[in-house]
């Protein structure tokens, strides 16, 4: 890997590299490390200079770290479809709700809609599923049996809707979901249309219709939209609260992972802090990742001659775009062998990614090592490297991440 100072000369590359340097306490705790120190302008002077032969002795030991890859962890936050669990109950929910409803409407007897104009409005009324009363206006009463936070997706499993209510009228007409745009975004997000179910034989009537999103949608990202139809002779019928869900498409590798979202455990040595604490990320340009490791989105690296100790960086995913979701994480983590005669190597802490209500938490392990290096050189170092691995999954055609600038 390169030395610190070699990685300064290459900047121009689209890495993140911060540096923190402000005295730190041993007690400090998990403290946002950009919170307790102030991050190194480019070109600022890093640490003393070493001994030739030392420094030439820590660059060769971090060059040659051996890396081992840790085993892949599932997010146990999600579905394997990448769905929330509440989001996959809801739409149990719904099928389970529309295959009952449609074993009992195939029991109903049909409508003379020919004698309709012989009898008064209340047979424009039809007797609900539910036992609900005839409604006096035109409604939407329930869609797949939920008369509220109703969920819209395309997955195929799930895309069939029984919308049930009053004076749809006889001639099919629009049905869409629009979104609730804020006053900053007027009409941000285009209304989608809803086609009527191809293999329904009744599939609109005057009080119940039966439609499909375009299994194909892409590009629509999970938000709040309300149900509005548009019969050709009532004014608009709208059932708001309800949400859309997309279809979620394959895990992808997170290439970058904005600084912000990161809080590195401030470490240090005594009442200092530690010579080199550098956050990478993108990783694929920058020249960090130690040889024989596979890309990752992020790397992690703290070296002093002195022991720092061990602690937990904390990752924040809470701010990927809406629906999308991390699928799974995996740590690459780097082993180093002392130079020369080793007189003490030693380890303290252990690796480990712990799932957190936003995202993940790493906990690093510190390697010590001591040694004499012929003729007379003696060699301290105190090593802590890993990359994280992240794959993300979420609504298919969009982006995880806003545009980082």
């Amino acid at each position: 890997m390169r030395t610190f100072r070699r990685l300064l000369r290459s900047l121009e590359a689209p890495c993140l590299v911060f540096l923190f340097c402000a005295a730190l306490s041993a007690g400090n705790g998990e403290t946002l490390a950009s919170e307790a120190s102030p991050t190194v302008a480019p070109g600022a002077q890093l640490s003393p200079s070493l001994v030739d032969e030392n420094q030439k002795q820590w660059s060769k030991v971090l060059a040659n770290a051996r890396v081992t890859a840790g085993p892949k962890l599932k997010n146990p936050a999600i579905s394997s479809d990448g769905l929330a669990p509440g989001v996959v109950r809801a739409l149990l929910e719904q099928r389970s709700n529309f295959e009952a409803r449609g074993a009992v409407a195939l029991m109903r007897d049909p409508v003379d809609a020919s004698a309709r104009e012989l009898v008064d409005d209340n047979s424009r009324k039809p007797p609900s599923l539910s036992g609900d009363p005839p409604c006096r206006e035109p409604m939407i009463r329930a869609v797949n049996g939920k008369t509220r936070s109703v969920i819209f997706t395309p997955a195929a499993a799930d895309n069939r809707y029984r919308i049930e209510g009053c004076f749809f009228g006889n001639a099919p007409a629009i049905v869409q979901l629009e979104a609730r745009s804020g006053p900053r975004q007027p009409n941000a997000i285009p209304s989608i249309p809803m086609k009527l179910d191809s293999t329904s034989s009744t599939a609109w009537s005057e009080h119940e219709i039966n439609v499909q999103l375009d299994p194909g949608l892409s590009g629509f990202p999970d938000y709040p939209v309300t149900l509005v139809i548009y019969p050709v002779k009532h004014r608009r019928i709208e059932l708001r609260g309800c949400r859309f869900v997309a279809a979620r498409g394959n895990p992808q590798l997170l290439s970058l992972i904005p600084s912000a979202w990161v809080r590195l455990y401030p470490s240090g040595v005594g009442s200092r802090s530690i010579r080199q604490l550098e956050y990478v990320s993108p990783t694929e340009t920058s020249g960090a990742i130690p040889k024989g490791a596979a890309a990752a989105s992020a790397f992690v690296v703290r070296s002093d001659p002195g022991q720092f100790g061990i602690g937990r960086d904390s990752y924040d995913f809470s701010h990927l775009n809406p629906g999308w979701a991390v699928q799974s994480v995996q740590l690459q983590t780097y082993s180093v062998s002392c130079p020369g005669v080793v007189t003490s190597a030693q380890s303290f802490g252990r690796w480990e990614a712990e799932w957190t209500p936003l995202g993940v938490k790493v906990a690093f392990k510190d390697s010590v090592c001591t040694s004499s290096v012929p003729p007379s050189v003696a060699f301290n170092l105190s090593l802590s490297q890993y990359a994280i691995r992240v794959w993300v999954v979420g609504p298919v055609g969009t982006q995880p991440l806003a545009l980082v600038r």
